[in-house]
């Protein structure tokens, strides 16, 4: 994708947690390229030393540090950690989520707790932590990485699903209470993209129809992690000043068809004629 040449967010300081890979390293990366200075954050530091040579090999500013977001003591130790060296945090994307469940039938309640404590109570955790720095700066954007699955079903992942509904909720109960603050809170929800889980759970044939001719969504191919990246970037600048309290959905124009008249045995009769 072509990269613009200016630097929206240049001398500004960005936390983006689930970094190590996919959306997550796509976004440190996109926000170093535009002049901010990353904290990169996750599980393990492997990964996160990576997109912090990503970065630096591109001549942006990184720094990592391993933390589980569904502990309190880890989020505060984080957030002083980043305070101290920075003093102020501009930008907080909370993209760190799980993905793994069985059907419904078979879920059990240990499973759903994993996704709730880590998908919602670590983004809250992360979101309050952050946005008492930034009341007092009186300034900052925090953007949460939501899912189309918070607006309707999409396979057997009832607790990732209710998980992405909560986070879209929580931010616009955020927007409400942070806006006077002039702290700004949105959302940006992918469609099918183009990472290493759909890779996985993809024969040969599937993983050619989504890339190639993916006939379930109106541009005919998945999203490029880039293209999340550019969203969340556009939200974190002062170009979308004027946004808060929104759930941005960057699917293709995949939510914009119900997929209703398609699935008909045949055509509808046109009225108006």
């Amino acid at each position: 994708m072509k990269q613009l040449n200016y630097r929206r967010l240049e001398g500004q300081h960005a936390i983006v947690t689930g970094a190590g890979r996919g959306i997550g390293q796509s976004i440190a990366q996109k926000l170093a390229a535009e002049g901010a200075e990353v904290l990169v954050v996750g599980r393990a530091l492997g990964p996160l030393s990576e997109t912090v040579e990503l970065i630096e090999e591109a001549g942006g500013r990184a720094w990592a540090l391993s933390a589980d977001i569904s502990s309190e003591q880890d989020v505060q130790r984080l957030t002083t950690e980043a305070l101290d060296r920075w003093s102020r945090i501009d930008i907080l994307v909370n993209n760190a989520a799980v993905f793994d469940e069985p059907p419904f039938l078979e879920v059990d309640a240990a499973t759903v707790r994993r996704n709730f404590d880590i998908n919602v109570v670590g983004t809250f955790l992360m979101s309050q932590a952050v946005a008492r720095s930034m009341v007092s700066n009186r300034s900052g954007s925090i953007i949460h990485i939501s899912s189309i699955d918070a607006l309707g079903a999409d396979g057997p992942v009832t607790a990732y699903s209710a998980t992405k509904a909560a986070v879209v909720s929580m931010a616009r109960t955020m927007t409400i209470e942070l806006a006077q603050f002039g702290v700004r809170v949105n959302c940006v929800a992918p469609g099918f993209v183009n990472t290493d889980m759909v890779h996985k759970t993809s024969t040969p044939n599937v993983l050619d129809h989504m890339l190639n001719d993916f006939t379930r969504v109106p541009i005919r191919r998945l999203i490029e992690p880039e293209e999340i990246a550019a969203a969340v970037t556009f939200l974190a600048s002062d170009e979308a000043s004027a946004i808060t309290g929104q759930n941005l959905v960057v699917d293709g124009g995949l939510t914009s068809n119900l997929f209703v008249m398609e699935t008909l045995p045949e055509s509808m009769i046109p009225l108006g004629q």
